[in-house]
């Protein structure tokens, strides 16, 4: 069956997407995403601080700060969690 292109145009081939950097070790990847939670952490300190000191008048910008990092945190937490769960299971199987 031979597909034709909208008035006329022939379809383009879909080739396969060469990724742009070699896969990362789970290593590197955890400690992007901790580095990642303590930046949004720092934001939210920084945001603080110049609002009570009077730099910045917009309140929605501190609130949303305060409540991405809180979010990350509680994502990285829970995370570590889930770690600790898989360790002990893998600990615990009979070899």
């Amino acid at each position: 069956m031979k597909i034709s292109g909208i008035n006329g145009i022939p379809p383009t081939p879909i080739a396969p997407v060469a990724s742009q950097s070699p896969v990362a070790g789970f290593g590197e990847l955890l400690g992007k995403f901790v580095d990642d939670v303590n930046d949004k952490q720092l934001n939210a300190q920084e945001a603080v601080k110049s609002f009570a000191a009077g730099k910045t008048e917009n309140v929605h910008d501190v609130i949303l700060a305060a409540a991405e990092a809180d979010i990350s945190f509680k994502m990285l937490l829970q995370t570590r969690n889930k770690l600790v769960e898989a360790y002990k299971e893998i600990m615990r199987m009979e070899v």
